[in-house]
């Protein structure tokens, strides 16, 4: 049974003991007929019995003598009127406390999902990391390769010096090795271009992550 269904049962319960039976208002100096023990209005059921001849219950049809016996029960009513005051705080208090775990459920749905973003961010960083990982190493070993080219390309350089017998050859060996060179040169540029990409990405991740 949710707020609504439990509120509207304590109202209905509660409702037959403050309505009048005869103009279905909220009792006003409520007056009890002892025969049967309906409640009304004073003026409503003084009124009635008042124009009738043979004097009955109007809730019950219950016979009532000639002079029936009305009773006010303004201790009963301060009762009534206490109960019902009792019934709206506590409506209120459990729509509040309704509203508090609709509150909560929503947040807590926000956490899990905000944690859900951080686990995805922290994978695509450390995917990020290999790659950069990879692209340094991938560096490292082009810069090996540029240095052992130098070496030999200053063997060569020397050779030529020495050898000048063999001149036409060395000057087509050099060219090759300054061609060689130069392939590497435009790798490690493309590398260092592809790396500066990588490492934006990474901070822009790390900063994006670093907010949530």
């Amino acid at each position: 049974m949710d707020i609504d269904d439990e509120a509207t049962v304590r109202r209905s319960s509660i409702a037959p003991c403050v309505t009048c039976g005869l103009c279905g208002g909220i009792l006003r100096d409520a007056t009890t007929v002892s025969e049967c023990l309906h409640s009304f209005c004073r003026k409503c059921i003084y009124e009635k019995l008042e124009d009738e001849d043979n004097k009955h219950c109007p809730t019950c049809s219950a016979d009532l003598a000639c002079d029936p016996k009305l009773r006010e029960f303004e201790n009963e009513r301060a009762q009534m009127a206490a109960a019902c005051e009792r019934t709206r705080i506590l409506e209120e208090r459990l729509q509040r406390e309704f509203e508090i775990s609709q509150s909560t459920a929503r947040i807590l749905e926000r956490i899990d999902a905000y944690i859900g973003r951080g686990q995805a961010l922290e994978a695509e960083n450390a995917r990020l990391r290999e790659a950069l990982e990879n692209e340094r190493a991938d560096k490292a070993a082009a810069f090996q390769r540029t240095r052992v080219l130098e070496g030999r390309l200053q063997t060569e350089s020397e050779r030529i010096q020495i050898e000048s017998e063999i001149g036409q050859k060395v000057e087509a060996a050099l060219s090759k090795l300054l061609q060689d060179y130069q392939d590497l040169v435009l790798q490690i540029s493309v590398s260092s271009k592809e790396l500066a990409m990588l490492r934006n990405s990474f901070d822009m991740l790390e900063k994006e992550n670093t907010a949530y």
